[in-house]
């Protein structure tokens, strides 16, 4: 049972924001891009290859926001079709400190780690929502369970001082990414990017 490729390497820098507009919207400098980490949480094995998928933590002065959660166990049904799924939790220093969660899509990869976030806000395309919510499209239970808190978002929206999520459907038809001023240029994370199908968006 397979919903889409995992993530691939680095966020991609998109220059479109002079330092002087980034200051003037309230945003000079918050971020940089050492405040972007990348971390690998879930690993899939083929016959002859094997894919990461990774999840990204932006370091905020409101509080640290986690772009994915990953797969943090799995199940009987997702190892069909010849694929073999490893979990690669976050470390619990790393998830207690979490403040808000962004899934960009709510393939099983992508938000197996929700569960862990109980009453967190969970900012999501309300499109995607109801998407995740319809037979086979991902783990149901990873997507509701107890505790869960999602906003749900019609377009592009600013859930934190120099983050906003953009729409960005393809890879699902409620996928976002997420643009956060750095106050030179945006950095732009996508958690679609793997070699040969790589997307490009350019920060509004």
């Amino acid at each position: 049972m397979s919903y889409g490729s995992p993530s691939g390497p680095t966020p991609r820098i998109m220059s479109h924001v002079r330092p002087e507009q980034a200051a003037e919207r309230g945003v000079d400098a918050v971020l940089r891009r050492d405040d972007i980490v990348r971390h690998l949480t879930s690993e899939v094995i083929f016959t002859d290859d094997s894919l990461p998928g990774f999840s990204d933590t932006i370091e905020h002065p409101d509080g640290l926001v986690l772009v994915d959660t990953g797969m943090i166990d799995t199940t009987p049904a997702l190892n069909e079709d010849g694929e073999e799924w490893h979990p690669h939790p976050l470390p619990d220093e790393l998830v207690s400190r979490v403040a808000v969660v962004v899934n960009t899509h709510l393939h099983f990869d992508h938000c197996g780690g929700n569960r862990l976030f109980p009453g967190l806000p969970i900012h999501v395309q309300r499109r995607e929502l109801a998407d995740a919510r319809t037979e086979d499209y991902t783990v149901r239970e990873w997507v509701d369970f107890p505790g869960a808190t999602y906003v749900e978002h019609d377009g592009e929206a600013e859930i934190l001082p120099g983050v906003r999520l953009l729409p960005a459907p393809g890879h699902t038809a409620g996928h976002q990414i997420v643009v956060v001023e750095s106050g030179y240029r945006p950095l732009v994370i996508d958690a679609i990017v793997v070699p040969g199908k790589t997307r490009t968006f350019a920060a509004r």
